[in-house]
C-alpha cells in the first residue's frame, strides 16, 4: 500500500525520453506526466480522509485501487490515439487513485500504535518504499527497452490488480463510519482544525522536503543519465536500484535506533547526513567520472538520511492529532503539495545536471528551521 503511488510515479520514468520522441514534445513538456501525477497525488490525500470516515477504510481502498487500474489502461489508450493530453489526464487520475495507499497506511498505523511504535513500524514500511520503486524503475527500463513505453502502464495496472486481491484479505474493521463525514460543514471544521495545527504543518513541510528530493531525482535523473551521461534506458533502470540501498539501510537503522534514541535526535542526524550527501553530489557532478559515481552513489547517502527523517517527523507530527484520518490527509497533502511545487519549479532551470544537487542543498537548508519548529512544538506539548 505505502509504495502504490510511488511505484506508479516512477515505473515509467526510464521511458520518458522515448515518450518525448513518440509525442514529438520537449523533455520539459514530457515531465508534465510527473508534475500532474504529483498534483493528483496531493489532492488525493484530502479526498480519502472523509471518504474513509464516511464509508470505511476498506471501501476507500477499493475505490482508489480500481481508479488506478482504469486510469493505467487509459494511459495505454493515449498511445493508441497519439494523444499526449490524454496521457497527462490519465496520469492525474492514476495518482488520484494510487494515492489511497500512502494515505491509508499512515491512517492505519497511527490508529493502532503510539508514536514511538508507529515510527518503528513506518521505518519498516519504508523498506517497501525503498525497494519497490527501485525495482519498479528497473522493471520499467527493461519493459521500455523490450516492449515499448506502453508496457510500463500495463505493469502498473497489474500492480493494482495484485494489490486489490491482497486488500480483499486485509482484516480492517469498517464499524466506525460517520454519516456526516462528506458534508461541507463537517469537512470544513475537520480540515480547519488540522490546518491550524502547527506541529502537523511543520511535520508535513519536513516530509515535503524529503519527498521533493525523491521526486526531483525521479523527474530529472532519466534525462541527466540518458541524455547527458549517455546511458540507455535499461542501464538507467538497473543503476537506479543503487540509491534504494540508502533507503533500505536507513530504514533498518531507524527501526532499531528508535528503540534507544529520541525521535528528534534521529531526525536531526538524518538531516545532517542528507545535507552532506547533497554536497558530495554537487562535487561529483562537476567531475568527469562515471555515471555511477557522479549520480547514483551520492544518492545512497542522501536517501539514507531521508529514511531517518520521514518516519520520525511523521510520528512526531501525528502524535498531536486525535482525528487520524483527517490528520494524515493534511500531513500528506502538505508533504506532496510541496513536492509538486518543487517539480514544477524545475522547469525554470536549464543546466539540469548541476541544478539537481543545488536544489537538494537548498531544500536541506530550508528543512533546518522547519525541524527546529517541529521539535520546539514537540517539547511544548
Amino acid at each position: 500500500m505505502i509504495s502504490f503511488a510511488s511505484v506508479n510515479a516512477v515505473l515509467f520514468t526510464p521511458a520518458l525520453p522515448n515518450i518525448a520522441i513518440f509525442f514529438n514534445i520537449s523533455p520539459e513538456v514530457a515531465q508534465y506526466t510527473i508534475s500532474w501525477f504529483l498534483i493528483g497525488y496531493a489532492l488525493g490525500q484530502l479526498l480519502y480522509g472523509p471518504v474513509s470516515s464516511r464509508y470505511g477504510r476498506k471501501p476507500a481502498l477499493y475505490f482508489g485501487i480500481l481508479l488506478q487500474i482504469l486510469s493505467s489502461l487509459s494511459c495505454i489508450l493515449a498511445g493508441i490515439l497519439s494523444s499526449f493530453e490524454l496521457l497527462v489526464i490519465s496520469r492525474f487520475f492514476v495518482a488520484l487513485g494510487s494515492g489511497v495507499g500512502l494515505k491509508m497506511t499512515f491512517t492505519l498505523v497511527n490508529e493502532f500504535y503510539e508514536p514511538k511504535a508507529a515510527s518503528q513500524k513506518i521505518a519498516y514500511l519504508t523498506l517497501a518504499f525503498a525497494v519497490t520503486p527501485g525495482l519498479g524503475v528497473a522493471l520499467g527500463g527493461l519493459l521500455n527497452a523490450q516492449y515499448g513505453w506502453e508496457s510500463c502502464f500495463i505493469a502498473g495496472a497489474v500492480y493494482g490488480i495484485i494489490l486489490l486481491l491482497l486488500i480483499s484479505q486485509l482484516p480492517i474493521s469498517s464499524n466506525q463510519k460517520d454519516p456526516q463525514a462528506l458534508q461541507w460543514s463537517t469537512l470544513k471544521k475537520a480540515y480547519l482544525i488540522q490546518f491550524t495545527n502547527t506541529k502537523l504543518i511543520a511535520g508535513g513541510l519536513l516530509m515535503g522536503g524529503c519527498t521533493s528530493i525523491i521526486y526531483l531525482f525521479a523527474a530529472l535523473a532519466p534525462f541527466i543519465a540518458i541524455d547527458i551521461l549517455q546511458l540507455n534506458s535499461e542501464q538507467y533502470g538497473t543503476a537506479n536500484i543503487i540509491p534504494a540501498i540508502g533507503l533500505i539501510m536507513g530504514s533498518l537503522s531507524c527501526a532499531q535506533l528508535v528503540k534507544y534514541f529520541e525521535l528528534a535526535k534521529l531526525t536531526k542526524l538524518g538531516l545532517g547526513i542528507s545535507t552532506l550527501g547533497s554536497v558530495i553530489l554537487l562535487i561529483a557532478m562537476t567531475q568527469a567520472i562515471s555515471p555511477i559515481f557522479s549520480l547514483f552513489l551520492p544518492m545512497v547517502m542522501i536517501y539514507y538520511g531521508l529514511s531517518l527523517i520521514l518516519p520520525n517527523a511523521s510520528s512526531v507530527a501525528m502524535s498531536s492529532v486525535h482525528d487520524k484520518a483527517h490528520g494524515s490527509a493534511v500531513l500528506n497533502f502538505i508533504n506532496l503539495g510541496m513536492a509538486t511545487v518543487m517539480v514544477l519549479s524545475m522547469e525554470c532551470f536549464t543546466t539540469k545536471a548541476l541544478s539537481l544537487p543545488i536544489v537538494f542543498l537548498v531544500l536541506c537548508f530550508i528543512m533546518i528551521p522547519v525541524y527546529c519548529g517541529l521539535m520546539k512544538n514537540n517539547k511544548a506539548n
